[in-house]
């Protein structure tokens, strides 16, 4: 197998996996939040993660360090898929343009 031949296997199997764990990650913890708890657990942890628009906040709602601890695990996993995917694009274009 030639070194562009490997690239291009490993940047298939890790584009691949970073968009595996991207589609695994979105069924998890937002999507629950917003059937349990609806549109203010949702707001207050995208204020507790700093993603809300100026000057709208709501208070938590009691008892949700799990929900706001979930949700930060969430962001890890996105962008750890994010990189695995970006990473395999990038070894695809190296094999593209023969720098191996």
């Amino acid at each position: 197998m030639t070194c562009n031949e490997e690239l291009e296997l490993w940047s298939s199997i890790l584009a691949f996996l970073g968009g595996a764990l991207l589609v695994v990650d979105t069924f998890s913890p937002v999507r629950e939040l917003l059937l349990k708890g609806g549109q203010e657990k949702w707001v207050w942890l995208r204020d507790q993660l700093g993603l809300s628009p100026k000057g709208e906040t709501l208070t938590p709602p009691p008892n949700d360090a799990e929900a706001l601890r979930r949700a930060k695990r969430s962001q890890r996993i996105t962008r750890a898929g994010f990189g695995l995917i970006t990473l395999g694009f990038l070894l695809d274009l190296v094999a593209k343009l023969h720098l191996c």
